[in-house]
C-alpha cells in the first residue's frame, strides 16, 4: 500500500518477466510480522529481515539486510529512499566493496514538510548535510515528475544521471468492476466526492470537511486506514455538523477501491505535499475529475485542460473551484473523458521498458 510500494512492486513484477530481480525489505510494518523471510512473488525473489530497532519514520537498525545486499552479485542496486542513514551505511559499503551500479528513487525530499519541532529541524540539518556528499555515490536517479531535477542536483546527485520514470497505473486499473458499493455504504443517488490515501494529517482532509457545509448534496467518501487523524477529521466534522455526510471506509480491496471511484465524480488530493499521487491517475482512469493542491504530483499531472490546483490551505479557493465543476456538467464531462486518455499514457508496463533502458545505459557507461 502506498505509492512508493507501487512503484517498486510493479516495475519489479514487469522486470521480473525477462531478468532476474531481488527485493531486499523488513519482515514488518504497522505491527504485523511476516512469517516468510524468503518468498518468490510474481517473478520477484524476496528477502526479508527483522528490524532491530525503529524511531519513527526514518531511523531504523536492520543487520540482515546489511548481510543480505552485501552478499548478493547484483549488476543493479536500485534504492527507493532518501535519509534512510541504514540504507545510506549500506549503499556506501556496496560501492566500496563491488562494482554494483547504484540507483536511488528518492520519490520527495528527505523531511518534505514543513513544520518540525526544533529538535527535528537540528537532525534534518545534520542530516541533508551528510545525504549532500552520500548521494554523490549514485551512478544514476529517478525523478517521478519533471521538475524533482531541481532538488535532486541540491541534495548531491549529478544532473547528468538523472533520469525521467513516472508512476503509473496497471492496465487492470481500466477493467469492468461488478461491486456494489452503493447500498454498501448507502451512497445510492448521492453526489459523490473521493479521496483515496492514508488519513494523515498533512494529506489536508480537514480543508474538504471545511467546505462541505457550503455543498449539503455531497457525500465525502475517504478511503484508506487512519494514520494517526481520524479522531481530529471526525471531531472537526461533529463541529460543522457534517459527520453524517462523511464515510470512512478505512481499507478496502482494489476492486471495492476501483467500484468507489466509479460512483465519484470528482476526486480530490489535498496533501501539503505529494511527489506524484498514483490515486490520482486511478480516479483519472475510472471517469473523476480532479482537484489537487499545487504540490509536485498535481502541477505535474494537473494541467488547465484535465483538472484544477489550489493553494494548500485556500479554503475559499477549493471552495470556488467546487462550485465552478458541479455547476457546469458540460465541463465536467469534458474533463472526464480528458483525463480517462491521459491516464493511459502512464501504464506501468510502458514504464518498465523506460526503466530497463535506464539500467542499460548506466551498466554500460
Amino acid at each position: 500500500m502506498g505509492g512508493l510500494e507501487s512503484n517498486c512492486y510493479y516495475l519489479a513484477r514487469e522486470l521480473a518477466k525477462e531478468h532476474a530481480v531481488h527485493i531486499f525489505t523488513s519482515d514488518r510494518k504497522n505491527g504485523m510480522i511476516l512469517k516468510k523471510k524468503e518468498e518468490i512473488i510474481d517473478g520477484i525473489h524476496v528477502h526479508r529481515s527483522k528490524n532491530w530497532f525503529r524511531y519513527r519514520y526514518y531511523i531504523a537498525l536492520n543487520p540482515g539486510l546489511l548481510f543480505k545486499v552485501l552478499k548478493s552479485d547484483l549488476d543493479v542496486l536500485h534504492v527507493h529512499s532518501l535519509g534512510f542513514i541504514w540504507h545510506d551505511f549500506i549503499v556506501f559499503l556496496k560501492k566500496l566493496f563491488s562494482r554494483t551500479k547504484l540507483i536511488n528513487t528518492p520519490h520527495g525530499p528527505f523531511m518534505a514538510l514543513k513544520d518540525y519541532n526544533s529538535l527535528a529541524n537540528i537532525y534534518k540539518f545534520i542530516l541533508r548535510s551528510i545525504e549532500k556528499v552520500l548521494n554523490m555515490l549514485y551512478d544514476g536517479a529517478i525523478e517521478v515528475n519533471d521538475s524533482q531535477y531541481i532538488w535532486l542536483v541540491k541534495t548531491g546527485f549529478k544532473k547528468q544521471n538523472i533520469f525521467f520514470v513516472p508512476n503509473g497505473i496497471p492496465k487492470d486499473t481500466f477493467k469492468r468492476i461488478d461491486v456494489n458499493v452503493k447500498n454498501k455504504y448507502g451512497i445510492d443517488n448521492k453526489l459523490v466526492i473521493s479521496y483515496i490515501g492514508r488519513v494523515q494529517k498533512y494529506k489536508g482532509l480537514d480543508q474538504v470537511i471545511r467546505v462541505l457545509p457550503y455543498f449539503p448534496d455531497v457525500v465525502f467518501v475517504i478511503v484508506g486506514e487512519d494514520a494517526g487523524d481520524m479522531d481530529r477529521l471526525e471531531r472537526i466534522a461533529r463541529e460543522l455538523r457534517v459527520m453524517d455526510r462523511i464515510i470512512f471506509t478505512g481499507r478496502v480491496s482494489t476492486d471495492e477501491k476501483y467500484a468507489l471511484l466509479d460512483v465519484s465524480k470528482i476526486f480530490i488530493l489535498p496533501s501539503e505535499w505529494e511527489a506524484f499521487g498514483i490515486s490520482m491517475l486511478e480516479a483519472m482512469a475510472r471517469g473523476n475529475v480532479i482537484i489537487s493542491t499545487k504540490t509536485e504530483g498535481g502541477k505535474f499531472l494537473i494541467k488547465k485542460d484535465n483538472g484544477f490546483l489550489y493553494n494548500f490551505g485556500d479554503i475559499e479557493e477549493l471552495k470556488k473551484i467546487l462550485m465552478q465543476v458541479l455547476n457546469d456538467k458540460e465541463r465536467m464531462d469534458f474533463l472526464i473523458e480528458k483525463n480517462i486518455k491521459k491516464s493511459k499514457e502512464f501504464l506501468w508496463e510502458k514504464n518498465a521498458r523506460k526503466l530497463e533502458e535506464v539500467y542499460k545505459t548506466i551498466i554500460n557507461r
